[in-house]
């Protein structure tokens, strides 16, 4: 994988990443999850691209230089990975990113949690796979990239089902426990330790765990089977772990409760993301954020960056730059981009980025 440095250009931008943790940078960064659409821009199957590291990377710096985006990020179908790796099947389409064969649960009997061993990573899967796509980033950029997992919640849901889990948790709390603890213990600390051993410099690794959201769970749910385990993969496998994409906030009676069981597996940044900053006002954020002394990674929603004009997406981002980008410590965020996305409606809230959190 000793491919030539074709993208050093995007390290300035890094550079504004790591300015913005502590104070001002140059400019406020721009990230993308471009995973859905690089496909359709490449005119590629799914299929190809996610088994494809250099494809995939390729995919990754290709669409950040046509929307003008900062910050390359290296996103695969992070929800499947190790899922696959202990034997849950996934299902591959040229079309549409892969998916969890919802149709068939690994775990469909109380007794099917004995699946659940720590598999030969090196063998299991694509995990050797995302190995060489974190590798391949490297290379062509040139800085440490950070990795990525499945947290313990979105994996269980995954492997037994969203609704099934609930259930558990609510009619068979021993059992649900119990399954927390053998994807934390056997499948997730191991995973990262493995991932930790090939970068052992990454800055940061990050759970992905949208599931874990209101108001698919609630307060109680978060407070006693989710954030505990993502606390214990902090405590095992360091304080570079953090779980940041739990969203739902606005339908809570007091959102900073919310916020305050968020922190527990976030403590090193505030995400906002819409339809909640839209509901609750950028002002929110950025006030949790200074009574923490961290700083703030806004979004908007990829529903609307799909049907909104350009106008009203300039508009909303530049109000969201403005108030979360006072005296810096902001990052910003297209989360998720649709296949389908009007390239000037990307365009428009790039521009706003670029315009309005220039210092």
């Amino acid at each position: 994988m000793d491919l030539e440095p074709k993208y050093f250009k995007f390290q300035e931008a890094f550079k504004w990443v790591e300015e913005a943790t502590h104070g001002v940078p140059k400019r406020v960064p721009i990230y993308a999850q471009l995973c859905e659409l690089i496909p359709g821009e490449m005119k590629k199957s799914a299929r190809d691209v996610f088994h494809d590291p250099v494809l995939l990377n390729e995919g990754i710096f290709t669409t950040c230089e046509k929307y003008n985006i900062d910050i390359p990020s290296m996103d695969v179908d992070t929800y499947n990975i190790e899922a696959e790796a202990i034997g849950q099947k996934i299902r591959f389409n040229d079309d549409i990113m892969p998916d969890i064969d919802r149709a068939h649960p690994l775990i469909r009997e109380e007794s099917d949690i004995r699946k659940i061993v720590t598999p030969d990573f090196d063998k299991a899967g694509r995990c050797s796979f995302v190995v060489d796509a974190y590798k391949v980033f490297e290379n062509l950029v040139g800085v440490r990239t950070s990795l990525a997992f499945c947290a313990p919640f979105s994996l269980a849901a995954n492997i037994r089902g969203i609704e099934t889990l609930i259930m558990d948790m609510c009619l068979n709390p021993k059992f649900a426990h119990e399954l927390m603890t053998r994807v934390t213990q056997e499948v997730l600390i191991p995973w990262i330790e493995y991932l930790k051993s090939k970068f052992p410099q990454t800055p940061s690794i990050v759970g992905a765990d949208a599931l874990a959201s209101l108001p698919i769970v609630n307060i109680k749910l978060m407070d006693e089977f989710i954030a505990p385990y993502v606390e214990k993969l902090r405590y095992v496998c360091g304080k570079r772990v953090c779980v940041p994409n739990w969203t739902g906030e606005r339908y809570a009676k007091n959102p900073e409760q919310v916020m305050d069981i968020r922190l527990r597996v976030n403590p090193l940044f505030v995400e906002g993301q819409d339809p909640d900053v839209e509901a609750l006002g950028p002002q929110f954020y950025k006030a949790y954020a200074k009574k923490h002394d961290i700083p703030l990674l806004l979004g908007v929603g990829a529903v609307f960056l799909r049907t909104a004009e350009p106008e009203e997406i300039f508009n909303r981002v530049k109000h969201y730059v403005k108030v979360g980008g006072e005296n810096g410590r902001l990052w910003f965020y297209l989360c998720n981009i649709e296949p389908g996305t009007p390239k000037e409606n990307i365009k428009a809230a790039v521009d706003a980025v670029h315009k309005y959190g220039t210092y």
